[in-house]
């Protein structure tokens, strides 16, 4: 568990918090989470942002995750907070498995990778064509692992397609790009989700996401 931090509280220290990022407490440890470049987090102050964490903290700990915090492109979130939009484009999230919020992690970021890749089904594959097969495949409402994307000292990056519908009936590629990395000796998973147009978004995301890994590090000397 978060210790003598519970969630809502951490979501309210993230509105007063500003760029410098959220301090979150896992079990005995304190990390801080900066927000990426040009994101605000979201704060129970909004109705919008409100649903949107219930949303993101629902399905997340279906999967054995709990979420720390999100954030999310300032002027689309502006946009959504009046009305303006239903969706956001561009959102990142701080991540922990639950199993290890409170212990160091079960794995280190190099062996995270080689599971990773496993999961892929084989340890060398063409990202373009198990990208181009996943794309065939895919499903509304279905989530489809691509596979890793890149490691570096930092983290393991690697990135998931999601296609659903649109409360107005349009059909949406979500592209999750995400990485494992260790902080203060606890697992911290940073996704970014883009809207899912061609190779060059994951590309795009990647760079983005390979900033925010620095960030974190630097964050937490």
């Amino acid at each position: 568990m978060l210790g003598r931090l519970t969630f809502a509280a951490l979501i309210l220290a993230a509105a007063v918090s500003g760029a410098s990022g959220l301090e979150a407490m896992l079990g005995d440890v304190f990390v801080t989470l900066p927000p990426p470049a040009g994101f605000c987090e979201l704060t129970p102050r909004y109705e919008f942002d409100g649903r949107m964490v219930a949303v993101a903290s629902g399905l997340l700990q279906k999967g054995g995750s709990k979420l720390l915090v999100m954030s999310a492109d300032c002027s689309q979130l502006a946009e959504a907070r009046t009305g303006r939009r239903l969706l956001l484009d561009d959102a990142a999230q701080y991540v922990t498995p639950i199993a290890t919020i409170d212990k160091p992690p079960a794995q280190s970021v190099a062996h995270a990778c080689t599971s990773l890749r496993k999961r892929a089904n084989w340890m060398a594959y063409d990202i373009n064509a198990r990208l181009a097969s996943v794309l065939e495949k895919i499903k509304i409402n279905e989530t489809v692992f691509v596979g890793v994307l890149g490691e570096d000292a930092n983290a393991c990056y690697a990135a998931t397609l999601q296609r659903f519908r649109t409360e107005g009936g349009a059909e949406r590629t979500q592209a999750v790009v995400f990485a494992v990395t260790i902080i203060r000796n606890r697992t911290i998973v940073i996704y970014r989700l883009a809207v899912y147009q061609n190779q060059e978004t994951f590309n795009a995301v990647l760079a983005k996401l390979k900033v925010d890994a620095i960030a974190l590090v630097a964050a937490n000397p």
